[in-house]
């Protein structure tokens, strides 16, 4: 049991983990696409 409940933190720690990177890097990319048009004009 404690194995098992250990992997199931792990596994959730993991995807938060990897949400968090996949979102910060969205906003990176919104906020790099907006520079670029900023520039532009």
């Amino acid at each position: 049991m404690k194995i098992s409940f250990f992997a199931k933190i792990v596994l959730f720690l993991t995807l938060y983990f990897i949400s968090n990177l996949s979102i910060k890097n969205k906003i990176l990319r919104i906020v790099m696409n907006r520079a670029n048009r900023a520039k532009k004009i």
